[in-house]
């Protein structure tokens, strides 16, 4: 087992652009990427393995293949658990809501949806939504109406290195010129509640049935370890994954979980991975690296910021 990285799926949105380009090279030419889909395995994407001797596999088919040895012992292989994309922004997003754990299921769905937001680039007074404030249901369906929305929205202005919880039920959407990781559960649903008239659908009655009038979201709080010169923020997220981000000045030691895989995407700086035998992967700004479970130890080399996603257990 090694590091394994997969080939980036691009995803041309209304709201997208040109962002990526400042740190990708292998943008597809003359459309607008919203989303880079980085670690993916479900009904519409599945990874495929960049790059050593599993190159040209997809991450289903090495499931399949390698079991627990890849996923780890804790976790199934029936439903890989995590999404990781890059999304990146010309315009604001819809106005928007996840489905929750049991609204999804009665729907026919696996799952509800929680996600996580680490900005990488912002562009000064870039702005996220998050959260209803100061509105009921009524209100805030009269003053959708009236188009007076931003005044029951919770506005926050936003910076790189910021970490959002983003929980099922809560109203969001990213503003435009930003770039960020967004970690998620594997399912692709959300209910759009306004769409800045772009002719889109919307799903004003799902979404008003899950939306969540009395929580505000802010940044999230994170426990901050040290350790000869490298620091871990770890961060304590309510949900069915967490995070921790990884500050690396040199070198650091690490193992694999034979419970568990990690993935770490660099969201600053370079480095390397060095694994078995000394050999070594490059790692840069933009790159998501899955770490099997029973991979064994290995070093994060360099000076670079990583996130650091993984099922609690």
């Amino acid at each position: 087992m090694y590091p394994i990285k997969f080939k980036s799926i691009y995803k041309e949105k209304i709201w997208g652009g040109r962002r990526l380009e400042s740190f990708r090279n292998d943008l597809p030419e003359n459309i607008k990427i919203g989303e880079s889909w980085d670690v993916a395995c479900h009904e519409y994407a599945n990874s495929e393995v960049l790059e050593g001797p599993f190159k040209g596999k997809t991450l289903k088919q090495l499931i399949e293949e390698y079991g627990q040895k890849l996923t780890g012992a804790r976790i199934s292989t029936d439903w890989f658990p995590l999404s990781i994309k890059i999304i990146t922004t010309d315009e604001k997003l819809s106005i928007q809501v996840h489905p929750s754990e049991a609204y999804a299921k009665s729907m026919g769905l696996s799952g509800g949806r929680t996600e996580a937001w680490y900005v990488i680039d912002a562009d000064p007074g870039a702005y996220l939504y998050l959260g209803i404030k100061d509105c009921t249901k009524e209100s805030f369906k009269q003053a959708l109406e009236e188009g007076t929305y931003e005044e029951c929205i919770n506005k926050v202005y936003v910076k790189p290195g910021d970490m959002f919880y983003v929980k099922s039920g809560l109203l969001h959407a990213i503003g435009e010129g930003i770039t960020l990781l967004e970690v998620h559960q594997n399912i692709e649903k959300e209910f759009r509640i306004f769409d800045y008239n772009r002719g889109r659908e919307l799903d004003l009655k799902q979404a008003f049935e899950v939306l969540d009038f009395n929580h505000i979201n802010t940044a999230s709080d994170y426990l901050l370890l040290t350790h000869k010169g490298n620091q871990i923020k770890e961060y304590n997220l309510p949900a069915d994954f967490n995070i921790e981000v990884y500050e690396v000045n040199g070198e650091l030691y690490q193992t694999s979980d034979r419970n568990r895989f990690h993935i770490f995407t660099c969201v600053e700086g370079a480095g390397e991975i060095a694994y078995k035998d000394n050999q070594k992967v490059a790692i840069t700004k933009g790159d998501s690296y899955l770490i099997p479970a029973t991979m064994g130890s290995y070093e994060l080399l360099g000076k670079m910021t990583l996130v650091k996603s993984y099922v609690p257990i």
